[in-house]
């Protein structure tokens, strides 16, 4: 049966709670502390955790934070990349094609920092990670230093590398 059966990886709830948990720590790390929202979802898409801080409002954030990791799991790469692909440059035709695909996948994409991919040492996507709630570089900042808590733990990775954050204390 080689070569028949596909198995995958995915994070664990532990993992997932784990990674929403030092998110939200890491809010502390900013200048500016604004109550955040964040999403984890393991390697199919599904919701694992998502958390609301106190104090941050219920309904966009918690949307925003879950498109953001659902853009990661269905393009397998940071919501980043995907705004950079499509938005820089000022292409009619690239934000034509991004706008048409945001349309298309009913408001599970969007161009806008803040989410990360998450991967296992050989690459392969095992979840995605989505913040809300503080400007992209920031919200991208503490996705990525969610899954930094595990990093060595669990020799996790996340596309992209490094975060953006100029903010930090």
């Amino acid at each position: 049966m080689s070569g028949i059966l596909r198995t995958s990886a995915s994070l664990s709830l532990n993992a997932a709670d784990t990674i929403a948990n030092a998110s939200i720590k890491a809010v502390s790390n900013l200048k500016t502390h604004k109550p955040m929202a964040v999403t984890v979802l393991d390697a199919a898409g599904g919701v694992l955790v998502q958390k609301r801080m106190d104090g941050c409002p219920d309904g966009a954030y918690i949307k925003f934070s879950y498109a953001k990791a659902r853009t990661c799991i269905h393009l397998q790469t940071s919501s980043r990349v995907f705004r950079e692909k499509y938005t820089s440059g000022g292409e009619a035709p690239k934000f034509t094609q991004a706008a048409s695909m945001v349309s298309i996948m009913e408001g599970e994409l969007v161009p806008v920092a803040g989410g990360v991919l998450v991967v296992a040492e050989d690459g392969s996507a095992v979840g995605s990670v989505g913040v809300s709630g503080a400007a992209a570089d920031e919200d991208e900042y503490l996705a990525w230093a969610g899954v930094q808590a595990l990093k060595e733990e669990g020799g996790l990775g996340t596309v992209p590398e490094n975060h953006c954050c100029t903010t930090l204390k």
